[in-house]
């Protein structure tokens, strides 16, 4: 098959199942776009090319109907076997068990440190009997988060099960397991015995390159690596499939094995390798096209590597449409791509000049995606590629693979030779660590389909013209840099602008966002309420709010800096992530209510403002600023000292013709001074008062500001009661149209001439 056919075959199904679940006014631009290229690219007798984008639309399609659980959400008692390697964390205990051939995801808390010890014993493969409630996987709740219901979904698990009872009594061994929970057994033993050797983070990265197994690695480290771009070095790949069919063959062929026999043994060997690392999607790319190109080799015969991947593509496409959506599918195919069509460019080059132009090629293919799902890129990732891809792959692979064959046959003599691989595991995070700080990323934010779609446009172009010219020159990147700038500086023509109310859980984070970007602030920072626990209870990365939501939904906008950061008061839940901000974020004022006495918060708030050179500022009543058709007034807080909620900062913010009010958390007693000394006020938006407290949201007040929305920022199924039913009933007594940060997720307000827009994450 032509290999230009072969590409767009697999372009075409892969766009039809991925047009199937993200139907969109783009994707049907982009549909008529792919028909175009086809039709040019094609001669009529090929044209069946363009039947495979209908055909795995629809069977996309087919296979959604088909997506369902068959477990009736009523039952109590599961018993099946542990799919995956039991994680502990903490008082947390997590695996996948398949029951009546379905998988769920269990959660167990752990009530003791002895239990805690028992259940270290919990291995893959084990048969457990266990009691507990389904529960629908949570839906996404942010605009630019993770989608944790679609990813299981995506691999067929539709419940998680809260556990009631469970004992590790009650598992038993396999009777007569099967070749697959053997290997899957072995691979288990292997990852826990590195893991009893090496310090966490050795071990982590050890197994992370020889069974993909990514969960012992300290999130720190793997932070570090996704700043540099180099997670794509912990993922097992075709280099690993390589590395170790190549061992295979040379000690076969020692062995004096005929070669024909030599390449079927190996043909038998990958499925047992694509087991033991993890058969994530870039390992079964690998690992199938190893053995394709081992059958033809026996045949002798030749395949072009493009049209050996559009198969491969197609075959896993076909045998899982929902791969298509997964990252690891898309990067591997594409990267693998790239790399088999730059060879062809770069054929006369020296190694590092391939390696240094390979490096920057797949860093160029994989921008807009790095971009979509991460909202940065580093300009590190280049050099570090460089660097880090000969390390990794001639230096760190080996060792661990050296290790590995020790641990079966030598383990003592793993004790002479730790230090010295230890030493070199750890400096290898050292170095990246201290690379961090160069803080060389770009944040254009998430990218519009359209500018997704006109990224990979340019850089095509790019390597078009670099392969017909044999050479770089600025003018061939003047697209890609063309749409770079269009992307960062959408925001600057935009005259509309955007008031998000971030979900943060039992807490507040408010982003506003000015006409044309001529300003950007945010109202308090979330944060994480912590409670005292005892050692064996803390998890080892403590769930940071202000870190995981409010600082990638800034980096998702393509927020760079802010004009102001504005905190209500020093609670917790308001104030808990500003010094982390403050240290990650350039900020220009920060904005603390005017009071005599500082709480621990608001004084570790305005160090760290000193820090970085920052000015802060005291607001009280009557305080007012302008900015591109916006007015701030602050109504609160006055001259009287009260409690941290009474104290909070409430603003009144005019954009156009529309008006917010936050009010922070203040109570009864500071409404009556906000409505007392400025009567007049009203406001299309509220932000109620205390998530919703019985102590706010009097009806004096309401009748006073007279809302038309009431925004309630609450946790859900939080600990306080938040939302009172009282202040919900008084709310829809007045006909007032509530949003709830619990309930819909990510709250926005798109303000224009016209008026304002709602939208939703849920």
């Amino acid at each position: 098959m032509n290999p230009r056919h072969a590409v767009l075959s697999a372009c075409s199904a892969f766009y039809g199942i991925w047009l199937s679940q993200n139907p969109s006014i783009t994707g049907l631009v982009v549909t008529a776009f792919l028909v175009i290229v086809m039709v040019l690219q094609i001669r009529k007798k090929s044209v069946y090319i363009l039947v495979f984008l209908p055909i795995f639309f629809i069977y996309s399609q087919y296979d959604n109907t088909k997506s369902f659980s068959k477990l009736p959400e009523e039952q109590m008692i599961f018993t099946g076997k542990v799919k995956s390697i039991p994680k502990i964390d903490g008082n947390l205990l997590s695996f996948e068990l398949v029951t009546f051939d379905e998988t769920i995801v269990v959660h167990h808390k752990i009530k003791s440190a002895d239990e805690k010890d028992q259940l270290r014993n919990l291995r893959i493969n084990l048969t457990c009997t266990l009691k507990g409630k389904l529960q629908e996987p949570r839906r996404n709740s942010h605009f630019y988060g993770m989608d944790y219901r679609e990813y299981l979904r995506n691999n067929n698990i539709y419940w998680t099960l809260r556990t009631a009872e469970f004992d590790l009594d009650h598992c038993k061994e396999a009777d007569d397991p099967s070749v697959l929970e053997q290997i899957n057994t072995w691979r288990s033993k292997s990852i826990k015995e590195l893991e009893s050797l090496f310090s966490k983070n050795t071990a982590g990265l050890m197994n992370a390159l020889l069974f993909g197994y990514r969960d012992g690695i300290e999130a720190e480290t793997l932070q570090h690596y996704q700043g540099l771009g180099l997670t794509h070095l912990l993922a097992v790949s075709g280099f690993n499939v390589g590395i170790v069919t190549y061992f295979l063959y040379l000690l076969l062929v020692r062995l004096g094995v005929v070669i024909e026999v030599a390449y079927t043994l190996i043909i038998l060997f990958l499925p047992i390798y694509i087991v033991l690392t993890g058969a994530e999607s870039s390992i079964i790319r690998a690992g199938m096209m190893g053995m394709i190109v081992i059958v033809i080799m026996m045949f002798r015969r030749r395949v072009h590597p493009v049209t050996l991947l559009s198969f491969v593509c197609i075959g896993m496409l076909s045998y899982d449409p929902s791969s298509a959506l997964d990252l690891g599918f898309q990067l591997s195919f594409l990267m693998t791509f790239v790399l088999i069509t730059s060879v062809y460019v770069l054929e006369n080059s020296s190694a590092i000049v391939l390696l240094i132009m390979t490096s920057f090629i797949c860093s160029l293919f994989s921008f807009p995606i790095i971009l979509y799902h991460f909202f940065e890129f580093s300009l590190l990732s280049i050099p570090f590629n460089v660097i880090y891809i000969p390390f990794v792959s001639m230096v760190l692979f080996p060792i661990s693979f050296f290790i590995l064959i020790l641990s079966l046959s030598v383990p003592k003599a793993i004790l002479i030779v730790k230090e010295i691989i230890e030493y070199l595991f750890n400096f290898s995070v050292l170095f990246m660590e201290k690379a961090q700080f160069l803080k060389m990323s770009i944040v254009l934010g998430r990218p519009d389909h359209w500018i997704f779609v006109l990224y990979f446009v340019a850089i095509v172009y790019f390597l078009y013209k670099w392969e017909i010219s044999k050479r770089i020159s600025i003018v061939i990147t003047i697209p890609f840099l063309l749409i770079c700038f269009i992307h960062w500086g959408l925001p600057y023509v935009n005259p509309k602008a955007t008031v998000s109310f971030i979900n943060v859980g039992q807490g507040d984070s408010i982003l506003v966002e000015l006409p044309y970007r001529k300003a950007v602030y945010l109202i308090d920072t979330g944060g994480s309420v912590s409670f005292d626990q005892e050692d064996w209870e803390k998890r080892e990365v403590g769930y940071d709010v202000t870190k995981e939501v409010v600082y990638p939904f800034l980096k998702a906008r393509g927020i760079r800096h802010l004009d102001g950061l504005i905190i209500t008061h020093g609670d917790l839940d308001h104030a808990g992530g500003g010094e982390f901000l403050l240290d990650n974020i350039k900020v220009n004022n920060v904005f603390l209510p005017l009071k005599q006495t500082e709480n621990n918060i608001e004084t570790l708030i305005q160090t760290a403002a000193t820090r970085n050179n920052i000015n802060v500022v005291k607001l009280a009543k009557g305080m007012q600023w302008e900015s591109a058709h916006t007015l701030f007034l602050v109504l609160h807080p006055g001259v009287k000292e009260s409690t941290s909620n009474n104290n909070s900062i409430v603003l009144w913010v005019k954009v156009y013709d529309r008006t917010f009010l936050f009010t922070g958390d203040i109570e009864e007693e500071a409404e009556t001074e906000v409505i007392n000394s400025f009567p007049r006020i009203k406001s299309d938006v509220l932000k109620v008062g205390h998530h919703g407290s019985m102590t706010s949201s009097t009806e004096s007040f309401l009748d006073s500001v007279s809302p038309r929305y009431g925004i309630i920022s609450a946790g859900e199924n939080n600990m306080y009661g938040h939302p009172a039913l009282e202040v919900l009933k008084r709310l829809r007594e007045r006909g007032i149209f509530i949003f709830r940060t619990d309930q819909h997720g990510d709250i926005s307000f798109v303000v224009d001439k016209a008026g304002l827009k709602v939208i939703t994450a849920q």
